[in-house]
């Protein structure tokens, strides 16, 4: 097929996959195999989800995000974990889409209930090459704090401070 289509009826389904994932969020790649040149790929985000602050080291991983449904916020932070940025992205009053460029540490706090969002970036996609997570940022384990007080923590940032769990 020459063109690809995603109804309201299958970004429903992935809401609902993500739902019923433990980390609140599910992936649809729009593109054939991870060693394609462009990644494109459909992430439903829950109202609660957590990912981790990261940066993307090489100069290729730039990120394009684009909410097709609900509300986001983009944060960006220094290399000290100090808030630098809050975009508000979909709903109403939120930017169209944000770029992000190599090296810049960000994460994306859901805002509304859920939210769907496109994200297009330079392949190939290398797992162990994907992200770096800061030393002030916390993985997703949960084993030390619970995954709803990083969430409260990141919900309630101001630009300025820092985030410190």
């Amino acid at each position: 097929m020459q063109v690809s289509l995603f109804s309201a009826k299958q970004m429903q389904e992935l809401i609902d996959v993500a739902k019923k994932s433990e980390r609140l969020r599910a992936h649809l790649s729009l593109h054939a195999s991870h060693q394609d040149k462009v990644q494109m790929l459909l992430i439903a985000l829950i109202k609660g989800t957590y990912i981790p602050p990261h940066f993307h080291k090489n100069i290729w991983q730039w990120e394009y995000f684009q909410v097709i449904n609900g509300e986001v916020e983009l944060y960006v932070f220094d290399e000290n974990g100090k808030v630098k940025n809050i975009f508000q992205l979909g709903g109403q009053h939120g930017a169209l889409f944000a770029k992000i460029e190599p090296n810049t540490i960000h994460t994306l706090v859901c805002r509304s209930l859920h939210a769907v969002v496109l994200e297009v970036k330079e392949g190939p996609f290398l797992e162990l090459d994907a992200k770096v997570v800061p030393f002030w940022s916390c993985f997703e384990s949960y084993k030390e704090i619970s995954r709803e007080k990083i969430i409260y923590k990141l919900e309630n940032l101001s630009v300025g401070q820092v985030y410190k769990v």
